[in-house]
Parts: structure tokens; C-alpha cells; sequence
């Protein structure tokens, strides 16, 4: 008898893609419904999963909710820079420049799916130990890796300019806040008005 390919993989294999398919289809379901209209048979639908399997990988929402946000997180840590964005910094000609296009890239991170499966998962934690618990080292992790990237952004130069660690914390929670509003009010990212007096801050910090 020839096994089928799916059957003749390693066991090992099929359960990670059971289980990547199923925290995948979390992370679409939160994006689409929030958390609260989220749900294991609606999670089990958007995976294609017969209910069993996938209540054999997480037995309860809270588990599954639970490693879809370590799932987001880690899909963020390793997300690299687009390119587009690394050759329009490289191609800056001089600090005033590069600290635009980093302010330009930093704020159009805010408006990836990313972004908004981790707020609802952060909502969602006040009222839920368990997620709370999965979210807060996951969120360390997290923001390390983000200082670190904002670090390679904005190169070393300025980074070694007096004023840019308090600066940095001061962009990034101004722009999450601002982003935040996008949720009840859509328009333009990039006509955000706030836009120019991030970049504004920035160049007065670091370049006086």
C-alpha cells in the first residue's frame, strides 16, 4: 500500500501544521470578529479543522488565545524590516533625512494586522488572568526587541546623540496611542497630522 504524502510525513510535522494552521486562523478570527465574538467553533471553521483535532492541540479558548498571542508575538520578533523601507533609509542623505523616513517606517507599523490582533489580545488580558500572564513576558520580549530595532533605524550616530533614550520611548507610545484611535476613526495614515511633529521632536532632540 503507498501512503498518501500527508501520511507519510513525520507525525511531528503534521502536528506543527495542524497547530500553525490553527493559530493562524485565531489571529484571523480576532482581526475580523475581536476578541469577544471570537470563538473556538468559529476559530475551528476558519482553520478547516474537524473540532476534535483541534480540541485535541487546545483543549479550551483560553489555552488557544493564550498561544495565538505568543504566536503574534513571535511572528513580530522575527518580522524583518521591509526592504523598501531599509534602501530608503540607507539612501537618506544625512541625520534630518534618515530620522524622517524612520518616523515614516515606525508609524506604518501601527497599521499592520500584527498591530491589531495584539491590541484586542491586550483588551482582552484585563479581564483575563491567564491571557494577562502569557501576554506580560511575551510583551518584555517584545519590547526589547523593539528598542533594538528602533536602535538599528535610526543607526548609530544617532543613537549615541544625548537626548535619543528618552526620546525613543516618547515616539513609539505616541504613536501607539494615536494608533489606537484609527479603531473608531478611519482615515489616511499617512495624513496623520501628528506625523510632522513626530519627525519635528525628533530632529530638535537629536540634531541641537
Amino acid at each position: 500500500m503507498t501512503l498518501s504524502p500527508a501520511r507519510g510525513r513525520p507525525r511531528a510535522d503534521r502536528t506543527r501544521e495542524s497547530r500553525a494552521r490553527i493559530l493562524d486562523a485565531a489571529v484571523t478570527c480576532l482581526l475580523r470578529d475581536g476578541y469577544a465574538r471570537t470563538s473556538t467553533i468559529s476559530i475551528q471553521a476558519e482553520a478547516g479543522m474537524s473540532r476534535g483535532r483541534m480540541l485535541h492541540q487546545f483543549p479550551s479558548k483560553e489555552e488557544l488565545l493564550v498561544a495565538a498571542a505568543h504566536h503574534i508575538f513571535e511572528a513580530q520578533l522575527a518580522e524583518p524590516v521591509p526592504g523598501p523601507w531599509t534602501e530608503r533609509i540607507a539612501d537618506a542623505t544625512g541625520p534630518g533625512e534618515r530620522i524622517a523616513v524612520v518616523v515614516d517606517c515606525l508609524w506604518a507599523t501601527f497599521q499592520e494586522p500584527s498591530f491589531w490582533a495584539a491590541t484586542e489580545l491586550w483588551v482582552a488580558s484585563r479581564t483575563e488572568p491567564a491571557l494577562a500572564g502569557a501576554i506580560r513576558p511575551a510583551e518584555k520580549r517584545l519590547g526589547r526587541a523593539i528598542w533594538a530595532r528602533m536602535d538599528q533605524l535610526f543607526g548609530p550616530d544617532l543613537v549615541g546623540r544625548p537626548l535619543y533614550l528618552p526620546v525613543r520611548p516618547v515616539l513609539f507610545t505616541s504613536m501607539r496611542g494615536t494608533a489606537l484611535s484609527y479603531a473608531f476613526d478611519a482615515r489616511d495614515p499617512a495624513s496623520e497630522p501628528l506625523l510632522e511633529h513626530w519627525k519635528e521632536i525628533a530632529r530638535h532632540s537629536l540634531l541641537t
